[in-house]
C-alpha cells in the first residue's frame, strides 16, 4: 500500500516548518521474489543552509538516518548525506532535492524512524515516525505500488533511480499544476504467469476515475495487450492537457480473457487547469474573497490548510506557498475551497479562518505562527477538545496541558500532551496515544525534570515521581490523574 505523508518537520527551535520534507514510500518484488521497500525524501531547498566550497558555489547537505522497527527490533536501517546541486546564487537559484532508497523487508508492518540533520545547521535537526506496511504476497498476482514519474534520463550504471532501462525520477507530490500536461507513471505486475500460464493473453487497463461516481472520466481508459510472464514492467504517460480541475483516481486493472479482474491498483491524484472548459476558473480569483487576502497572508493561509488537505494539497501547499505566483496561489486557494463548497465557497473558507485566528491569538507568540505550533496543529486538524487540563503553575513541575477527544477519524478517546519546559508558552506536543504523533512511555517523568536533574534516566525520574509509598502525586504533579480520568 502506498502511503502519502508530508512531514511537517518542526524543529525545537522557532520557525515555521522549518525544514520541509516530502515523503512516502512503494513496495515492490525482486526477481527472487523478494520483498523490499523503496523510500522517497522530497527536500525543499529554501528551507535548508548553504555553505559555500573553494569555488565560491553554495550547497545544502542532509544527514538522512532511517530506520525499520518491528517488535521493538532494529529490522534495517542507513545513514547517509544527501546533497543538493550547487549554485552560484543561493536565495534565487535552488532547487528541491530528492533522496532515493531501497531497503529489503518481508512481509509485515513496521515503524520507520527518520532522523534529518541540516549539516550546514546541525541546530535544524529533526525526527519524525511513520509507519510502513507491506502486504504484497510475493507469490501471488498483483501489482507493486505506483511512482508517479517526474522526469526520465538514460540509464547510469548503478544508479537507484533506474527502471526498464531508464533512470526514473520520481514525483514526490500528485498534485498536476496548469503547466503539467501529462501523467508518467511507472508500476510492476507480478505473478501473471503462476496465475495463468506462460504467454497466456490478457489485458492491462488504464483509467482516470471520478472518485465520486466511480464512473470513468471522458475517454480516459486505454488497454494494453500482455502475454503472461513472471514480471511485466509498465511505464506509462497519459496527456491530460484536457483534463480539468478536480480530484481523480487512477485506477489499474489485470483483466483475464474471462473478463475477471485479476489485480488491480489505485493511486489519487488532482489536477489544477486553467483550461477554457474549466468554468470553475473563468472567474478570476482576485476579484472573488480571495482578493482581499494580501500577499504575505494568503502565503501564511495556505500553510495553514495542510490540516484540511488531501494528500495531493497538502504536497503541492508544503512544496509552493513560499515560491509560487501570488496570482497561482490565488487560484489554488479559490479552488481548494470551492471543492468543499461550490455554492458558497467563501462561507467554507470564514469558518475555517475563524479557528485559525482562534490559534493565532491563543497560541502564536512574536517568533511562531500559531498555527505552526503543536497546539495550533492539533487543534486545526481536529477542532476544539471535549476536554483540557490546563496547569501553569503546579509544585515542582513545568507548565503542561492534556487534550481530551471523545474521537477523531484515526481513534477514539485521544489524548495529547503538551509540555512548556522553556516557560516561553511554546508548548511542544510531548506524548500523545494517537498513531503518528509523539510517544513517550515515561512521558509524566519530564514534568520534573527542573527539580530532580536532567542527568537521571527515565526510570529513575519515574520511581522518584512515583515515590516510596507508590504515589504518583507525590511532587504535586495531578498529570497522571488528568490524563487518565480526563474533565
Amino acid at each position: 500500500m502506498r502511503r502519502l505523508l508530508t512531514l511537517l518537520l518542526i524543529s525545537s527551535g522557532t520557525q515555521l516548518f522549518s525544514m520541509s520534507v516530502t515523503f512516502h514510500y512503494g513496495v515492490f518484488i525482486t526477481p527472487e521474489k523478494n520483498t523490499y521497500v523503496e523510500t522517497y525524501l522530497m527536500f525543499n531547498g529554501a528551507d535548508l543552509t548553504y555553505s559555500p566550497d573553494q569555488d565560491s558555489l553554495f550547497q545544502a547537505q542532509v544527514e538522512v538516518t532511517l530506520m525499520f522497527i518491528s517488535k521493538e527490533e532494529i529490522r534495517d536501517f542507513s545513514k547517509t548525506i544527501i546533497k543538493s546541486q550547487k549554485t552560484a546564487d543561493p536565495v534565487n537559484s535552488i532547487n528541491d532535492f530528492i533522496d532515493q532508497q531501497r531497503f529489503a523487508l518481508a512481509p509485515g508492518n513496521y515503524e520507520l524512524k527518520i532522523l534529518l540533520k541540516d549539516i550546514n545547521n546541525p541546530t535544524d535537526s529533526v525526527t519524525s515516525i511513520q509507519s510502513v506496511s507491506i502486504k504484497l504476497d510475493p507469490k501471488a498476482i498483483a501489482f507493486s505500488d505506483i511512482l508517479l514519474v517526474g522526469s526520465t534520463a538514460p540509464a547510469i550504471d548503478g544508479s537507484v533511480f533506474e527502471r526498464a532501462g531508464q533512470n526514473l525520477y520520481p514525483k514526490i507530490t500528485p498534485f498536476y499544476a496548469n503547466d503539467l500536461t501529462e501523467i508518467q507513471f511507472y508500476t510492476e505486475l507480478y505473478n501473471a504467469n503462476a496465475k495463468l500460464g506462460t504467454d497466456t493473453p490478457f489485458l492491462v487497463t488504464i483509467e482516470i476515475v471520478n472518485p465520486n461516481t466511480d464512473e470513468v472520466v471522458g475517454q480516459f481508459r486505454s488497454i494494453q495487450r500482455k502475454k503472461a510472464a513472471s514480471v511485466h514492467p509498465i511505464l506509462q504517460r497519459i496527456n491530460i492537457k484536457d483534463l480539468q480541475t478536480g480530484s481523480y483516481v487512477l485506477v489499474l486493472k489485470a483483466v483475464d480473457r474471462n473478463n475477471e479482474v485479476l489485480s488491480t491498483r489505485s493511486l489519487p491524484f488532482k489536477r489544477f487547469s486553467q483550461s477554457e472548459e474549466n468554468l470553475s476558473l473563468r472567474l478570476d480569483p482576485s476579484e472573488t474573497f480571495v482578493g482581499q487576502i494580501p500577499e504575505d497572508s494568503l502565503r501564511l493561509m495556505c500553510n495553514c490548510l495542510i490540516y484540511k488537505g488531501t494528500d495531493a494539497e497538502v504536497n503541492y501547499i508544503s512544496s509552493n506557498y513560499r515560491k509560487a505566483e501570488y496570482a497561482e496561489l490565488q487560484r489554488f486557494f479559490y479552488a481548494f475551497w470551492q471543492d468543499r463548497n461550490a455554492i458558497d465557497p467563501e462561507s467554507a473558507w470564514r469558518t475555517y479562518y475563524e479557528d485559525i485566528a482562534y490559534v493565532e491569538g491563543q497560541y502564536g507568540n512574536n517568533t511562531q505562527h500559531g498555527c505552526g505550533s503543536d497546539r495550533g496543529r492539533i487543534y486545526l486538524k481536529f477542532g476544539k477538545p471535549n476536554s483540557m487540563s490546563i496547569v501553569r503553575s503546579e509544585s515542582r513541575s513545568y507548565p503542561y496541558e492534556i487534550w481530551h477527544y471523545y474521537r477523531i477519524p484515526e481513534k477514539s478517546n485521544a489524548k495529547f500532551f503538551f509540555l512548556d519546559t522553556k516557560r516561553t508558552s511554546e508548548y511542544i506536543l510531548a506524548h500523545s496515544n494517537v498513531l503518528g504523533e509523539p510517544y513517550d512511555q515515561l512521558w509524566y517523568t519530564r514534568l520534573v525534570r527542573e527539580t530532580m536533574g536532567g542527568s537521571q534516566s527515565s526510570q529513575e525520574r519515574s520511581s522518584e515521581v512515583v515515590g516510596s509509598e507508590g504515589d504518583p502525586y507525590s511532587h504535586g504533579s495531578r498529570a497522571l490523574d488528568y490524563w487518565n480520568n480526563p474533565r
